[in-house]
């Protein structure tokens, strides 16, 4: 910390302007955004709970687990775009500066039509899914699923806009509006729609976040970042696509392994079955989310400001056990109870599977947390490597523990599988806090580097022997003495740390 502190200080006097922690917008701006988000999560969860529970005794135990697949089916196309991006819109909103509406916009279409185009393909292979997705054969039902997968994609990367804004205070505010609202449409469907109401109610449900939001960041946020960072020069495409290539492959794996997951269940048990799985994995997937907020406010934070990473991986593990770890205990010990106000089936089938859940959020703490630094060090190379491996182990476990152990052989694949990655990841998270060269798994040496570090590479291959050179991100993190051995060297070789920072701040602030 007081490390951190003298460069700060150090690179803020070779600067004619602020530090990009001086507007305002550092400091403590990563645990508000974090709490904001945890709290969009903690109210999500429980207007969610109430949502099945409300489910379960008014439909079938049938329609339930149609419902739940229908949803398990929509946010898993949905994903294919916003998970994908939703990485670079949090890395890149916070310093687009006079570009931020049109990065958006562009978001946004390419989401809507990739998803759209997905959820078509779906619906024409239907046949090869399953029994549980039999009620989306109609016309209507299709097209209401297309609409919703779309809808779906714009309300995921919507949050990520607001992070990247750095204003997350209007994330649970959407997500309680949204909760609420497919609440009072399960119980208005329930007599009219006995099937198919779960999944309608839902997704009709989306609109009322979504449309509101999406005017307040388009009419009121945006515009105001855009004109408080006018001078900011936005991110190149270059960039950003250099980006996208390495963190949408890692983001893919993530996605499969968060969505394919209810998906497998649904294919291999019954839809009953399938429904007393997902009450547990929606309660359970609550604690492995609230860890994806953590690392997506410090990838928000840091990128505006580098030089504030190790302490913001610092404060989010002590903020993050602290508030996990008496959640996870509760929900291990009091598992039947919180199931049992569905049904007693749904505690006795369900309570192994969200007992394993939650003991997963904990190594699921270290893995999010790394691949929040590697984001913000561009190092989207080892981060897929990372999501990879952590796709395998758990989806691979959980096809090869339905047979003897049901549905909670997919709580025994999660807690495994985040177990032995978030192991590989500690060595990384551990040279971070040090000021070491934040290697991890797949972490090489500089010679061997990555597509993260080819920008870097290529301009000190066609600098001349007096320029700077290396990522801007190098340049800036190296004034803090910390990041890769690499970009530290880049940022020293051929001029002053203080000159480094200053060219860096020259285009950042």
């Amino acid at each position: 910390m007081a490390e951190t502190q003298v460069h700060e200080t150090a690179a803020a006097s070779a600067s004619d302007g602020p530090t990009p922690a001086a507007d305002g917008r550092g400091g403590d701006s990563l645990f508000k955004n974090a709490y904001f988000l945890m709290l969009s999560t903690g109210v999500s969860a429980v207007l969610g709970l109430g949502f099945w529970l409300v489910a379960a005794r008014y439909y079938s135990e049938e329609a339930v687990g149609q419902g739940s697949a229908a949803i398990a089916a929509m946010r898993l196309l949905a994903s294919i775009t916003a998970t994908t991006m939703i990485g670079a819109v949090v890395r890149f909103v916070p310093r687009a500066g006079r570009a931020t509406g049109g990065l958006v916009w562009r978001a946004y279409a390419a989401s809507s039509v990739v998803v759209a185009l997905a959820a078509v393909v779906f619906l024409l292979t239907l046949d090869l899914w399953g029994a549980s997705y039999a009620p989306l054969g109609s016309a209507g039902a299709g097209a209401l699923f297309v609409a919703a997968c779309v809808a779906w994609a714009l309300l995921t990367l919507q949050d990520g806009v607001l992070t990247g804004l750095r204003k997350a205070e209007w994330v649970p505010a959407g997500n309680a509006v949204f909760s609420v609202g497919k609440l009072v449409l399960l119980a208005v469907f329930a007599t009219t729609l006995p099937v198919l109401g779960i999944f309608v109610s839902w997704a009709v449900a989306i609109a009322f976040s979504t449309l509101p939001l999406g005017w307040l960041i388009f009419r009121r946020l945006i515009p105001r970042q855009a004109a408080a960072d006018h001078d900011v020069e936005p991110p190149k495409v270059r960039e950003m696509g250099r980006f996208l290539a390495g963190d949408s492959l890692g983001a893919l794996f993530s996605l499969a392994m968060i969505n394919l997951l209810p998906v497998m269940v649904a294919v291999n048990f019954t839809a009953a079955e399938n429904g007393y799985f997902y009450v547990a994995y929606t309660v359970g997937g609550t604690m492995e989310f609230m860890a994806i907020n953590m690392a997506s406010s410090l990838t928000a934070h840091a990128s505006h400001d580098p030089r504030r990473l190790a302490d913001g991986v610092r404060g989010a593990l002590r903020r993050m056990t602290l508030l996990l770890v008496p959640v996870v205990l509760v929900l291990i010990v009091l598992a039947p109870q919180i199931l049992a106000p569905f049904d007693e089936d749904y505690a006795e089938h369900g309570s192994t599977v969200l007992r394993l859940l939650a003991l997963g959020a904990l190594p699921r703490i270290v893995v999010e947390l790394y691949i929040g630094v590697l984001r913000v060090q561009g190092r989207t190379g080892v981060l897929a490597a990372v999501q990879g491996t952590m796709c395998v182990l758990v989806l691979g476990s959980a096809a090869m523990l339905f047979t003897p152990a049901g549905i909670a052989g997919a709580g025994w694949a999660v807690l495994g599988g985040m177990t032995v990655v978030a192991v590989g990841c500690v060595p990384g998270l551990r040279a971070v806090l040090r000021g070491g060269d934040g290697g991890g798994p797949g972490a090489g040496h500089p010679a061997r580097s990555g597509p993260s570090d080819g920008a870097g590479v290529r301009a000190g291959r066609e600098s001349g022997p007096d320029a700077a050179y290396g990522t801007r991100w190098a340049r800036l993190n190296a004034t803090a003495g910390y990041g890769t051995s690499w970009a530290r060297r880049a940022a020293y070789e051929h001029g002053s740390p203080e000159e480094g920072a200053r060219g860096t701040r020259s285009r950042c602030s």
